[in-house]
């Protein structure tokens, strides 16, 4: 009797130890597939990352590439001005450097590109021009385009376009005095919950417009086509400029001077030949108003008068010029489905009418990458 009851105890812990190992081997085989679904997991992870840095590598060649055909666009455009019989020094929309890219294919995706004529925007920081009369007039130009364009937004109701143009005055400045009644000096920021001072120097990106008190993301977003941030006495190119830029010009009837210079000169490029040639447009408007009293020592009784500026007549104050030196490259590169953006500020310093055509350079100030998803 004892011997079968040791038996069956002995078979009891057989299949005990048995079923034990059949337990382990199943959760070691369930944790090593674990393990291998990991590693491949990871390893695929990694195959994408370098894939998608090596793509990112590639596109950003390619951005270089394209920078360097925007520089012979723009060197070809003001070799070719300069080649004419009589050379006028001029930049205008309907020129090849203007042109819209649709892109063109390279191995593995594809490269397109857009020039945009810096100077056909209002330069914030000429209200900071050398000239005093036009740092005024500048002032009243930026805040007439702010209240065109709508800024600042319904959510900025208790805030006027003359009120953020005050404190984008401070924030340039080098001084602690407010502007106006509605400036914002270091004071005011250091208050703020995460404190900081003004920049007290001239703005270099739109970005930096955050850091005033009262512009609002909408409002930059609402703005960037409209603007651009050169040195203070970079002149508006009046053979580009747009249209909501030209309209800050009192005087100016923007629609006929657009068609005017699209068709006012003989060769396919269009535009104006010489600044005076706007304030011809400037003049004729105020004549066809019957406002002369800017027309210069023309007598008003004089019903055949020439609306032509005449020496010491009243026009228009500002920095204006008929050709440009500073341009933004747009250009995005798509390599096996990842987009690369990225954006470059052009200058191009302009030459003489008939000089050496071996001085023509064109450089990159600055170049940055852009998220496409984030871009404004």
């Amino acid at each position: 009797m004892s011997i079968k009851v040791a038996n069956h105890w002995g078979q009891v812990v057989v299949r005990k130890q048995t079923g034990t190992v059949l337990i382990t081997v199943v959760m070691m085989v369930a944790l090593a597939a674990l393990i291998a679904t990991d590693i491949a997991y990871r390893q695929k992870l990694d195959i994408k990352r370098t894939a998608a840095l090596l793509s990112r590598d590639q596109a950003f060649q390619y951005l270089l590439g394209a920078e360097e055909i925007a520089h012979l666009a723009l060197f070809q455009d003001l070799k070719d001005d300069n080649n004419k019989k009589d050379p006028v020094i001029k930049d205008t929309l309907l020129e090849t450097w203007a042109d819209e890219n649709e892109g063109f294919p390279v191995a593995g995706g594809y490269i397109q590109g857009k020039i945009t004529d810096l100077q056909a925007r209002f330069n914030v920081n000429s209200i900071f021009a050398s000239d005093a009369q036009v740092q005024s007039e500048q002032r009243s130009r930026l805040t007439n385009l702010l209240g065109r364009l709508g800024i600042p937004s319904e959510e900025n109701s208790q805030l006027s376009p003359s009120m953020l143009v005050e404190r984008l005055v401070d924030w340039v400045d080098q001084d602690q005095a407010q502007t106006g009644f509605d400036g914002r000096e270091d004071l005011d920021y250091l208050n703020a919950e995460l404190p900081y001072r003004a920049a007290n120097q001239i703005i270099w990106d739109i970005s930096e417009l955050m850091l005033i008190e009262g512009f609002t993301a909408q409002d930059i977003k609402e703005l960037s086509p409209y603007v651009a941030f050169l040195p203070p006495d970079v002149p508006m190119n009046l053979n580009t400029a747009d249209e909501n830029v030209l309209a800050t010009i009192s005087g100016i009837n923007v629609t006929e001077l657009i068609r005017k210079r699209e068709s006012t000169s003989e060769s396919k490029e269009g535009g104006f030949e010489k600044v005076e040639d706007l304030f011809v447009e400037f003049y004729q408007a105020q004549a066809a108003s019957g406002n002369t009293a800017n027309t210069g020592d023309a007598n008003d009784d004089d019903e055949n008068q020439d609306p032509t500026p005449q020496p010491g007549g009243q026009v228009p104050i500002g920095n204006f010029s008929i050709y440009s030196e500073y341009f933004l490259l747009e250009a995005t590169a798509v390599i096996n489905q990842k987009p690369v953006h990225m954006e470059a500020i052009l200058y191009r310093p302009t030459i003489e009418p008939g000089a050496n055509n071996s001085t023509i350079r064109v450089k990159t100030i600055t170049r940055k990458l852009v998220d496409p998803l984030k871009r404004v």
